[in-house]
């Protein structure tokens, strides 16, 4: 089992814990109700709930570690937990029958993942692997169908932002089909940079760094076809790569790109 990621640039990295805590994760020391509460409060899913169900639901989350490049689950694993990021990135992908990865995507630190498997009480749909040492809440889907039966107002909250969810897949569906690379490309580096990004002298530098055949597996690629697209876009002065870390020389410019609607 890896115990560490050292080829990576810290200037590209996240916060992440040193000690004892970032060599045996799994010795992370527990956290109260209220620090629990405070993270679902702040998370993609949950933030819509009102003190009272965030009281309610809190002390079913468990803390769970993981070391970088360890599994959370694999493509075909019974789903009994959805879980929250709390520190660290997790990528979402398939293999290939060649045995290549396919990134679907990246999160961090707030956002959820296998709630859908969860709710549906089906198998999961892709394998979730951490990037970095990387820290969960994990919630039972036992303990979360208990609580939506108590509290039927949070259920209908959640179902609003997993709607909205199934939204933002339909239109990366429909960018894979038919917008082409510069924009696909320009709309990833725009939400990533809304997540990581870190305003410097330079520009926007997307904290996080992925090599360009992850890139291009974020957007439908070919490795030679971001390099190609890096590469024209350093020349116009868009871009520039910084310690393996995209930063975005100008953002407003990315931003409208990303929005060209082709009219």
């Amino acid at each position: 089992m890896a115990r560490g990621d050292s080829d990576r640039s810290p200037a590209c990295q996240p916060g992440i814990w040193h000690g004892w805590a970032s060599l045996y994760p799994a010795f992370m020391p527990s956290i109260s109700s209220e620090e629990k509460r405070r993270l679902l409060r702040a998370s993609t899913l949950f933030r819509e709930l009102s003190e009272a169900e965030l009281d309610a639901i809190a002390p079913s989350a468990r803390i769970q570690s993981l070391n970088a490049r360890e599994e959370l689950f694999h493509k075909g694993d019974p789903a009994s937990q959805l879980y929250l990021i709390v520190r660290g990135r997790v990528k979402i992908l398939t293999t290939s029958n060649e045995g290549d990865e396919i990134v679907f995507n990246i999160l961090g630190k707030g956002e959820v993942l296998g709630e859908l498997a969860v709710l549906n009480e089906t198998t999961r749909t892709a394998t979730a692997k951490a990037i970095d040492v990387t820290e969960l809440l994990a919630l039972h889907q036992r303990d979360l169908f208990e609580f939506l039966r108590n509290h039927p107002e949070a259920g209908i909250k959640l179902a609003r932002v997993l709607a909205q969810r199934v939204s933002n897949l339909s239109e990366l569906l429909s960018d894979m089909h038919f917008l082409n690379l510069p924009l696909r490309l320009a709309k990833k580096l725009n939400a990533l940079a809304l997540a990581y990004g870190h305003e410097q002298d330079d520009g926007l530098r997307i904290k996080l760094k992925l090599s360009q055949e992850e890139w291009g597996d974020l957007v439908g690629a070919t490795r030679e076809s971001i390099n190609k697209q890096f590469r024209a876009w350093t020349k116009e002065g868009m871009i520039h790569i910084d310690r393996g870390c995209v930063v975005l020389a100008k953002p407003e410019e990315m931003k409208r790109l990303a929005s060209y609607d082709g009219l």
